[in-house]
């Protein structure tokens, strides 16, 4: 496999900006949630965390998206969202942005899944996503990034082009599989649900040494932004994401990708094969 020498126009980095647009299934929410760890009531849900995580679909992704302006993202957005909120999903895609499938919701983690499920889980994903937006996801992003031994061999079955859940390397690589070349694209180290705990300033921050430091390295490089709809979609942190992408469209040595257009130029560089 060749190795990558480059991007678009002779630019040092790729940036990738993705936005999560998730939800919980009934009787579920995010264990992180501000009052999550407070809540030893087994059985009894705990209304002020799911509400927490609504925020995302009601409120948050309507901010990011004008936050993004005309830069383009990837769009995590689990199934349960496209269900119960078609308009909001159809609203992204017809924005410009690429929806990849996100599980069917955030507590179905592909791990603890069977062969079975997980193939129709995927299958449903796909469906709900395909009928809101008229277009097929080629990208997938397991909830925690925490897929099994059988899903790369089932995405590449369903014709996915690429999956977010790997980290061992900076740059994109190509899987083999039981059904072709699946690409794999490093999720970030810095998410919002992780690193805002150092407080907003310090999160923005962040994002702009790790982008000097890329532009100042050898290259080529990889720059994930990675945020979540119910997360840095209110206003402060909605704030320093602005000024993230500020930074971004200031360098002038950036090609900002979406993750299918990363993925295919991968496949158009590298081949078909590792």
């Amino acid at each position: 496999m060749r190795a990558i020498t480059g991007w678009p126009g002779g630019r040092k980095v790729a940036a990738l900006v993705t936005v999560a647009l998730e939800l919980w299934s009934p009787g579920h929410w995010p264990a992180y949630a501000p009052m999550a760890a407070a809540w030893p009531l087994s059985g009894i849900d705990d209304t002020h965390s799911t509400s927490w995580a609504d925020y995302g679909v009601t409120t948050g992704i309507w901010r990011l998206l004008d936050v993004l302006g005309d830069t383009t993202a990837t769009v995590g957005v689990s199934g349960l969202v496209a269900e119960r909120h078609p308009e909001t999903v159809l609203a992204v895609h017809e924005a410009g942005h690429e929806t990849a499938a996100h599980s069917w919701a955030q507590e179905v983690v592909p791990a603890l899944l069977d062969i079975d499920a997980e193939r129709t889980n995927i299958r449903r994903c796909t469906d709900v996503l395909g009928q809101v937006t008229g277009v097929r996801p080629t990208g997938w992003m397991s909830p925690r990034a925490t897929g099994s031994a059988h899903t790369d061999d089932l995405l590449a079955e369903a014709g996915y082009r690429w999956t977010g859940d790997h980290g061992d390397h900076d740059l994109p690589r190509i899987l083999s599989t039981a059904h072709g070349p699946l690409v794999s694209l490093m999720h970030s180290d810095h998410s919002d649900v992780r690193d805002t705990s150092a407080g907003p300033y310090a999160y923005r921050d962040l994002h702009r040494e790790l982008l000097d430091q890329l532009l100042a390295a050898p290259g080529p490089g990889v720059f994930h932004l990675t945020v979540h709809a119910h997360v840095a979609g209110r206003p402060l942190l909605a704030g320093m994401v602005g000024q993230i992408l500020d930074h971004i469209r200031a360098s002038g040595d950036v090609w900002v990708a979406t993750h299918a257009q990363l993925a295919a130029h991968v496949l158009a560089h590298q081949g078909s094969t590792p």
